[in-house]
């Protein structure tokens, strides 16, 4: 089977774990895709367990524009084929919390170099972005995978601006964060310890 047919399949079996109460409410949530099946995540591993991963598939589903099929691109795509340059392409056309919290712990965590990513993220002013550099950063840090320069400078001063806007989601992925790094061996462990001080976060 080819991966025009295997699209084809994928999206068939959309119907068979579609769920139309879900769809309806992410909608009322704001997450309103072009199509959205409103299958779950478990659902999803399920689909994509029965396939290899492959670039090509990966790339067709990600340019489908559905949820379902985006959600099976991170699961689907190999990371040792991503690069940090397609990784910043696929992400500035993410506009959802779910896809952006997806990429960043199915794929993103797994590239080679993806500590370059936490930069070119928080550059924008997409705060679904903002949440996918926050979860990333901690999960390399979980994995004692070094960040560089740019990216700890690139995440103290997004903090900052992040905090202001005061949206409940990227507040919460930039303190899960910036508390990890706090509770480090960093050299930032102590400026981000007073970052959290200042915003009254410190006792979190």
């Amino acid at each position: 089977m080819d991966n025009n047919e295997k699209l084809k399949a994928i999206k068939r079996s959309f119907r068979l774990f579609m769920n139309g109460v879900t769809s309806q409410s992410m909608r009322e949530k704001g997450l309103d895709y072009k199509i959205n099946w409103g299958i779950s995540q478990p659902d999803l591993r399920r689909i994509a367990s029965s396939y290899d991963k492959d670039m090509e598939l990966a790339d067709m589903l990600w340019a489908e524009k559905i949820r379902e099929c985006r959600m099976l691109a991170t699961l689907l795509c190999p990371a040792e084929e991503m690069t940090v340059e397609k990784a910043v392409e696929w992400s500035t056309s993410v506009d959802s919390i779910e896809l952006a919290e997806f990429l960043a712990f199915n794929l993103f965590q797994h590239i080679e170099g993806a500590d370059r990513l936490v930069k070119p993220l928080l550059d924008t002013d997409n705060k679904c972005l903002h949440i996918c550099a926050y979860h990333l950063a901690t999960r390399l840090l979980r994995q004692r995978k070094p960040l560089d320069a740019e990216a700890y400078a690139a995440l103290l001063e997004s903090a900052e601006a992040d905090f202001r806007q005061a949206d409940r989601h990227v507040v919460h992925a930039m303190v899960n964060c910036l508390d990890y790094i706090t509770g480090s061996d960093s050299l930032y462990a102590e400026h981000t310890a007073r970052l959290l001080k200042e915003f009254g976060l410190d006792a979190f």
